[in-house]
């Protein structure tokens, strides 16, 4: 019968609503759990133990919640976003609490510590370890299922996986542990970003709410311009493409370049009513992305106008702008690291499949296939990489300095002044592979994609002269992504389960080593605890 079917249905829809937000939920609730406890006791619960830049933003946000947005500490280089939502969140949450708890007469007992300052050291973190993995998980979740619907739809079995591939990203190693316990603006940077990029990708979407999205996004850290410019660079490509059809015809990036360089002179100036394509071309990329350009726009004039031509705010000093090309390389060992779970099923099930096992374990291969690395791209990339290693090691004074970092001693391992020199030469091989692994993948989907992709990646790293894991982690997802996004079956819903399971046993072991191997402060004199992190 017709209206049972109805409620069914309505009652069915609801239910999976339930179901896509429950995850979210246990995972805000755990983590939560998790800072309530181990993280506070560690740390210290009874007094401000601020944890490296918690010094300078935890004061900061502070200041905002009491409404002061004139203060401003000149050693903070990033915008207030995470200071605002901060205040946006705990301020009326706090007052909200105390009001119901004085209308049925009970106080507690930290009542006017909260009306003095709201924004205790605990619900700043909170800030970061309820809002941020939650937000991570339901704003990629959303993207992969908008590019799902994109190309063959839905499926059991593409839902399970697509669960799993989110919370694997929610709690990416470096910035779930320990930053989303911590007030860092790492975890809210990464998720804005998608946050953002989910309502880019639905057309239904508000032009104002993409708007605010994107702004929000910049202001968590400016360098997420540059994903905004990637969506850009991609629905231009796509217009692009649509009014000069011999566009999509292009097999590589500089052919694709030359062909809509080309394409758009030729039908411009060589034809008549040429310039009828090229209006229709403007009109579509403004119809398409308008959004973008409105918040390229305004970040640009700030740059320009208000910021002195500099993207950094604050401190300067600690952060001038280099030629870092080197960067990239170290960015494809780190894509390669934390794709293991996913290259070794990979690799067991090309070997469990193949009827000569020897021939699949060697990577090189004379036939010209994608997933096979001829060998002349491997000498080629890894001439390239050689030449980079060279010329391009270069180290920040904090990398030589802060021995609280993982990279630290990464660096003293392979780079330090009592090493060999071919020592560094050792990882050459990794960096062509990966190199190859990631430029390969992204030849799949279409060349506006690896040029967009390339071009962001390049602008946010190779300026940057510190060497940070955390400078790879958005640059690596938006990569993940479109991995993700190809296809759902058995075997990607195994991987998306055993890298889960990975990511989690490593989270559980950079926990440990964070909380409980502390070690006596070698950066000054006050015999301060310090604690490992990325």
């Amino acid at each position: 019968m017709p209206p049972p079917q109805r409620k069914c249905r309505k009652r069915s829809a609801g239910w999976k609503n339930v179901l896509d937000v429950l995850p979210a939920l246990c995972l805000s609730a755990v983590t939560y759990g998790l800072l309530k406890f181990p993280v506070q006791r560690q740390l210290g619960s009874d007094r401000d133990y601020y944890y490296i830049d918690e010094e300078f933003h935890v004061p900061q946000a502070r200041h905002y919640c009491l409404g002061d947005f004139q203060k401003w500490d000149p050693k903070i280089t990033t915008l207030p976003g995470l200071y605002l939502l901060s205040a946006a969140l705990i301020v009326p949450s706090v007052w909200l609490n105390r009001t119901l708890l004085s209308l049925v007469g009970l106080f507690y007992e930290n009542s006017n510590k909260d009306i003095i300052n709201p924004c205790t050291l605990m619900t700043l973190r909170a800030v970061n370890a309820i809002g941020a993995p939650a937000c991570l998980y339901l704003s990629y979740r959303r993207c992969l299922r908008l590019l799902l619907q994109k190309r063959n739809g839905q499926s059991v079995i593409s839902e399970w996986t697509i669960m799993f591939l989110a919370m694997s990203v929610a709690i990416f190693p470096v910035i779930y542990a320990p930053y989303s316990f911590l007030y860092y603006t790492d975890a809210w940077a990464t998720a804005s970003v998608f946050l953002w990029y989910s309502f880019h990708l639905d057309k239904s979407s508000s032009f104002w709410l993409k708007i605010v999205l994107a702004m929000f996004s910049v202001l968590c850290r400016q360098t997420n311009i540059a994903w905004i410019v990637f969506s850009t660079i991609v629905d231009v490509c796509r217009c692009a493409e649509q009014v000069y059809p011999p566009i999509q015809n292009s097999a590589s990036i500089t052919f694709y370049i030359w062909t809509c360089i080309t394409q758009i002179f030729y039908f411009t100036w060589k034809k008549k009513n040429g310039s009828r394509k090229w209006s229709t071309l403007i009109r579509t990329c403004w119809h398409e992305s308008k959004s973008n350009i409105v918040v390229i726009g305004l970040f640009g004039c700030f740059v320009i106008f208000i910021n002195g031509g500099d993207v950094v705010v604050g401190d300067r000093k600690a952060h001038t702008p280099s030629v870092h090309p080197m960067q990239l390389c170290y960015f494809v060992g780190f894509t390669l690291v934390f794709s293991v779970p996913r290259l070794l099923l990979t690799f067991y099930n090309r070997i469990k499949n193949s009827k000569n096992r020897l021939k699949t374990i060697w990577l090189f291969n004379d036939n010209m296939r994608i997933d096979e690395m001829p060998k002349t791209t491997f000498i080629a990339l890894a001439g390239v990489s050689t030449a980079l290693v060279y010329s391009n090691t270069i180290a920040h004074p904090y990398l030589l300095a802060d021995n609280r970092h993982y990279t630290f001693y990464a660096w003293r391992l392979l780079f330090g002044p009592s090493k060999p020199v071919w020592l560094r030469y050792l990882p050459v091989p990794l960096y062509a592979y990966g190199l190859y692994t990631v430029d390969s993948t992204l030849t799949r989907l279409s060349p506006a994609y690896k040029l967009a992709y390339w071009t962001s990646t390049s602008v946010v790293l190779c300026a940057q002269f510190l060497l940070e894991p955390r400078y790879f982690v958005v640059p690596y997802l938006v990569y993940r992504l479109y991995t993700d996004g190809n296809e759902y079956n058995n075997i990607t819903c195994k991987m998306a389960v055993f890298e889960f399971v990975m990511y989690s046993c490593l989270n559980l072991i950079i926990m440990s080593i964070f909380l409980y191997r502390p070690f006596t402060s070698t950066m000054d004199d006050s015999g301060r605890l310090d604690r490992f992190t990325w």
